[in-house]
């Protein structure tokens, strides 16, 4: 991490370079730190992968975009959680407020590295974690406390000779096995970048509105992936492959309605109406500026 910061590979997202020590150290996060606890949420469906579903005049909104903000639903299930090992399995002197810190992926935490070593699955190279028989469509979210807990056995990194991910990424991102070079995500121009594209930019997002979903897709562990069966998680209509038209159209009120409670709010309008007419130039659709 320190390294990748040191090389600029996080962009415009100064966050990530505050304090890089408490993400190392859970006992920075919480003082007295004995345990971590990391959960994974399945949000796959049988809706078709990127290059199945595209077609002219429509763009790509990524597949964990597509349903209700995961952060909502695995807020709520981590207050249960909290409240349920505090009753069952915390001392009588136990302190929630000082001893038990949960988070989705906001907080000072390396999830994917506290995963692996609890056995949730091992980093690809795409540098998302793989689990063998889910493949790579979950969400994780971890909870820090003083408790001593016992722990799990790390995962195997089972992904040999394969570079499926590195040769499909449309943009060169992967510069090496599990390093990312955001400035070159499409995940992060569409969603992270915040003002004008540059023209090389402007390329790079392809025919993606928001977020990417092809290294995962191509993943053969991911064939394994099945639909999460969470409600809130499933496609809302009008979010597979949306009409690029009815997208550039959005006025702030439709905005607000059509991605209620939706991921795709935090690149706001003026940013979605941004790859919106990238896309559409990529598309060789003439767009006024």
């Amino acid at each position: 991490m320190r390294a990748w910061l040191q090389a600029d590979r996080h962009g415009e997202m100064a966050w990530m370079a505050t304090n890089p020590a408490r993400r190392s150290d859970p006992g920075l996060v919480v003082d007295g730190a004995r345990s971590v606890i990391v959960l994974a949420l399945d949000y796959d469906s049988e809706a078709p992968h990127t290059q199945e579903a595209m077609a002219p005049g429509h763009g790509w909104i990524s597949r964990y975009a597509w349903g209700t903000d995961y952060h909502l639903l695995m807020e709520r299930r981590l207050k249960a959680l909290a409240r349920r090992v505090v009753a069952e399995l915390a001392p009588p002197e136990f302190d929630a407020r000082r001893e038990f810190r949960w988070s989705v992926d906001y907080g000072p935490v390396l999830e994917r590295r506290w995963a692996e070593e609890a056995g949730l699955g091992w980093q690809g190279k795409h540098s998302l974690l793989v689990d063998p028989e889910r493949g790579s469509f979950f969400f994780l979210c971890t909870v820090i406390t003083t408790m001593l807990l016992r722990p799990d056995s790390p995962q195997t990194d089972h992904c040999g000779s394969c570079t499926a991910c590195m040769d499909a990424c449309p943009t060169q991102a992967i510069v090496a096995e599990r390093v990312v070079d955001a400035r070159r995500c499409i995940s992060y121009l569409t969603i992270e970048r915040r003002g004008a594209l540059t023209a090389e930019e402007r390329g790079w997002v392809g025919d993606h509105v928001f977020g990417c979903d092809v290294c995962q897709d191509v993943c053969p562990f991911n064939r394994f992936s099945g639909p999460s069966g969470e409600e809130e998680l499933a496609p809302r209509e009008g979010l597979v492959a949306p009409s690029l038209v009815e997208l550039a159209e959005l006025t702030e009120e439709a905005f607000a309605r059509r991605f209620r409670q939706s991921p795709v709010k935090r690149a706001k309008l003026v940013g979605l109406l941004r790859n919106v007419a990238a896309v559409r130039g990529n598309q060789g659709v003439v767009v006024e500026k």
